[in-house]
């Protein structure tokens, strides 16, 4: 493969191509679920192939190609080139890309070794039995991929993946239905230590708080968020919206547009407590990696320092567009699909504060431990949260659990923000973006921190 790869790129130049770069990736992997306690499905997949980027003309043209024989490859580079050469004729300025610092290095994780059946049926057995539904979902699988760029970046990676996905469902006709989602995690086995707990305990609470939990009074609170809570704030709206590609709207169409805009990049969206970092390189992490699609080599991105847009998620088109460096997000999801800019690990960096402590400074107020759905719209600026887990806070002290909603605007959430913890955790998702739609594995999390008089509601 590395012959075939290396004779790509020096065809797609040949045929006067200013880039060429050449991906061949596979992912392996089995999956497994259970449903109600009854074994629902097991299964294994494979997706191999090879995939093409090519500049030509001003205008940027990719190809994929499942099929490895040499006819297959070289016709891939020329549509790839073609469709360059099309692209660049529609465009106002042509597309260039960022220098950078390209890495040739090998990398390789150890395969995860996992009983996923007999690992889901000991979850199930964990689930509190008075859920209506509950089901478990979990897969294993491995990424190998190699890049090989026309400027000198040559990549090899190989990254094993387990996830596990739980949804757990109480009703009660006179009170309604209430849903709790649970996951985990990351590139080893370790990842999945203390799940077990995890599984118990948020299944007895949907029972318990669908019972117990009523509805708040509406108006204005301190509300104190968990790490969980950090984690949908930082994915949703800092990490989205600070994607560089979405600021000149390219996902206009498809995922949204952002709050920022690309003639006014310097924004203050927070006070001088908020930090937002995206870190590709955390071990063991969901969304851990070393060197991106492009061959730039990965490295913490401090998007937001003391309140203000720092630096943006971006890949080397856009950080060209800018005049400045890629930082290393440029992630596909399969051999077919493009590479684009994308989150990692995202997270608000930990202050100072005992998580304790913020409760007991809190007269009127509410603790948010999780969430049970959300929505925000395409600029990533009003949003609505609803309680899964809440309780009234009272003269510093956690009272009677409550459901509700948190309407907030983002800027709001983050300006607001008085207390942030020493503690931490960070959770597992999918990320969805892109046409054709891409989900890569990313975490999201933080500490627990405190932002004031924010509107409520049943």
């Amino acid at each position: 493969m590395e012959e075939l790869m290396k004779r790509a790129v020096d065809f797609g130049m040949s045929l006067g191509a200013k880039y060429v770069e050449v991906r061949w990736q596979v992912d392996a992997g089995r999956w497994a679920g259970y449903r109600n306690g009854q074994f629902e499905f097991s299964g294994s997949a494979k997706s191999e192939g090879i995939s093409v980027r090519a500049i030509a003309d001003g205008g940027l043209g990719f190809a994929a190609a499942h099929r490895l024989g040499l006819s297959d490859i070289l016709a891939a580079v020329e549509r790839a080139v073609k469709l360059a050469r099309a692209a660049g004729r529609m465009r106002r300025r042509p597309v260039e890309l960022s220098e950078e610092r390209l890495a040739s290095v090998r990398y390789e994780l150890p395969p995860i070794e996992l009983d996923l059946e007999r690992y889901l049926a000991e979850l199930d057995s964990r689930v509190d039995k008075r859920v209506s539904v509950r089901r478990l979902i979990g897969g294993v699988w491995t990424t190998e991929k190699r890049v090989v760029t026309s400027d000198g970046a040559d990549v090899y990676s190989k990254v094993p993946r387990v996830f596990v996905f739980g949804v757990f469902i109480a009703h009660e006709p006179s009170r309604g239905s209430l849903q709790r989602d649970v996951s985990a995690g990351g590139t080893s086995a370790r990842s999945l230590r203390g799940f077990e707990e995890v599984v118990e305990a948020e299944s007895k609470k949907a029972v318990e708080l669908l019972d117990r939990a009523r509805a708040v009074s509406p108006g204005r609170y301190d509300v104190v968020f968990s790490p969980e809570m950090a984690g949908i704030f930082v994915h949703e709206s800092v990490g989205h919206p600070f994607e560089l590609d979405r600021i000149f709207g390219r996902e206009g169409a498809e995922a949204g547009e952002s709050y920022v805009k690309p003639d006014r990049l310097k924004v203050k969206i927070g006070s001088e407590l908020v930090n937002i970092v995206d870190d590709p390189t955390i071990p063991d992490a969901y969304g851990f990696y070393l060197v991106d699609e492009e061959g730039v080599p990965a490295r913490p991105k401090r998007l937001v320092v003391r309140g203000e847009a720092n630096e943006f998620i971006t890949n080397r088109q856009y950080a060209a567009a800018v005049g400045g460096h890629s930082n290393a997000a440029a992630r596909a999801s399969a051999f077919d699909r493009e590479p684009i800019p994308r989150m990692s690990n995202t997270y608000l960096a930990p202050g100072d504060w005992k998580p304790e402590e913020i409760i007991r400074d809190t007269k009127r107020g509410i603790y948010v431990a999780s969430y049970t759905e959300w929505n925000i719209d395409d600029l990533r600026l009003e949003g609505r949260y609803g309680f899964f887990e809440a309780y009234l806070i009272e003269n510093g002290e956690l009272k009677e659990p409550v459901r509700g909603f948190l309407e907030v605007n983002t800027i709001e959430l983050w300006s607001n923000v008085d207390a942030v913890g020493k503690d931490f955790e960070l959770y597992v998702g999918t990320c969805g973006k892109g046409n054709p739609s891409q989900g890569v594995p990313v975490t999201m999390g933080g500490p627990t921190f405190r932002s004031k008089n924010l509107l409520v509601l049943p």
